[in-house]
Order: structure tokens, then sequence, then C-alpha cells
């Protein structure tokens, strides 16, 4: 089985990019979901192994950028877009420490599904999203879930319960982005 970078994460999962990254060469994270691979689970959405699956990894070299809300704390808001083709939207940044990683995964999709965006890729999985997390199974991103589901630039089709919604609103509610505080 084959496992490579997309070059959307590649882009994206790196030290000082604002998202999650991991403290170690591309190649050792590959070797490390190879290692992890028979703990995968269905991603979020998905009720099989075919299409997205996480895998959990250890948390230690992997860095989050996200931290707990406080009172008074000094919250900054741009306009972002994940990638120039996708709809812009409203990114909350707080100079803050993250929160420590305790649990940390890879989310890959099937070759099938990241043809449509990335037409040469050749591995049968691709390294979609890095998540660095204070709890286990954080919630996907309610901005991700809507993007997915209703299937606009930058989404891949999945549906989500009301439920799913709801716990992912109220857990990003209390959420923030971090820069260097």
């Amino acid at each position: 089985m084959s496992i490579a970078w997309t070059r959307f994460a590649l882009a994206r999962h790196q030290e000082g990019s604002g998202h999650t990254w991991f403290r170690g060469t591309h190649e050792e994270l590959v070797q490390s979901v190879h290692a992890t691979w028979h703990a995968r689970r269905p991603g979020f959405g998905r009720a099989n192994l075919n299409e997205v699956v996480v895998v959990p990894q250890p948390p230690e070299r992997f860095r989050g950028v996200t931290a707990s809300i406080r009172d008074g704390m000094k919250l900054d808001a741009v306009v972002a877009r994940r990638q120039p083709h996708e709809d812009p939207y409203v990114r909350v940044t707080a100079k803050a420490e993250p929160d420590e990683a305790r649990f940390a995964s890879v989310v890959l999709y099937n070759r099938a599904l990241l043809l449509p965006e990335e037409p040469d890729f050749d591995a049968e999985w691709g390294i979609v999203s890095l998540t660095a997390a204070a709890i286990a199974d954080e919630p996907m991103h309610p901005l991700t879930m809507a993007r997915n589901m209703l299937e606009k630039p930058g989404g891949t089709r999945a549906t989500y319960s009301a439920e799913q919604f709801a716990e992912a609103v109220y857990y990003w509610a209390q959420r923030v982005s971090v820069t260097s505080s």
C-alpha cells in the first residue's frame, strides 16, 4: 500500500502556516502512518474505510495551533481562503500558546477522491490533514463540514447528522487558532 503527501497538505501543514504540523520529515510521518495503519477508523461522516480514514498517531511530534478561549482574550479576524479557488471565510485568531497536543491523527483520502483536485496523484492514499488536539476525537470544524456537505469548492462530499454539526459548532465556538504570543 502506498501513502504520499498531497500538495494541499504539503502547503498547509508546516511550521508557521497556522495549521497543525509534524516535527519531523515528510517520510518519517509516512512511516509512522504505515506503522499505525491497523488502528485506522472511518473519517468523520464516513461509514467505512474505503474513502477517508483517520489514522491515530503518537502526539509527541505534533504541534497544534488552537487554544481554549478565555475571558478577556483579544481576538483578531481576517478574511481568508484555504486555497485560491475556494470561497473566502472569516478566520479568527488570538495571540496565545496552543493547548498541549495529547492526541494526534492523520486524515487520508483514497486516490479516487484526490484525483479531481490533484490529477497527477499516484499513491493509493494521500495525506490530506494533520490533527493535534487536547481531546480525543476532536470534531471536524463546522466550516469544513459545511464545505463537504454542500460540495463547495475544496469540499469532498460527506453527510453529517444535526447532532454532529451541533457538537462541532459548540466545540469550535470555545476554540481559537493561535498566532505566536
